[in-house]
């Protein structure tokens, strides 16, 4: 997989930070964010390309400190968290919710970079039986590169 503005390795780090937020077999539906990673993922570099490169570095840099930080902060690992199952992600990613200032803040940087992408594939809004008040065109193909 190619794409325009991720590197292999910070794919894989937003991508196991989805697995965290959005894990498999959940109380409201059974997708989980792995299950459609390869649709996801590239929504999520094209919206990234489209930020400013002021903005999109720090997303990126932030990330990057992400994957070590909270398991080192949270569970006393040093372990990525591209290392972790995601059981363990799912544990993490509720003590940060559940933490001080600034914990619940970062995982802010997640929702914004997983959330539009993943919900707003088709697989998805029919697992959760979204209906769009105003729905696309018929003629609407995506966006233009």
């Amino acid at each position: 997989m190619s794409y325009k503005v991720l590197s292999k390795r910070e794919a894989q780090i937003i991508a196991a930070m989805a697995g965290g937020v959005i894990p498999r077999g959940g109380k409201s539906f059974d997708l989980g964010a792995a299950d459609l990673e390869d649709k996801w993922l590239f929504r999520t570099d094209h919206m990234l390309s489209r930020m400013p490169i002021l903005t999109r570095l720090s997303l990126k840099m932030i990330i990057h400190v992400l994957n070590y930080a909270w398991p080192l902060l949270y569970m006393k690992e040093f372990k990525p968290l591209t290392d972790m199952d995601e059981q363990e992600r799912t544990e993490l990613f509720h003590i940060i919710e559940q933490a001080t200032f600034p914990g619940p803040l970062t995982i802010l940087v997640v929702k914004m970079l997983v959330f539009p992408a993943f919900y707003g594939l088709p697989e998805v809004k029919h697992a959760i039986d979204y209906q769009e008040k105003f729905p696309n065109s018929p003629d609407y193909v995506g966006p233009k590169d």
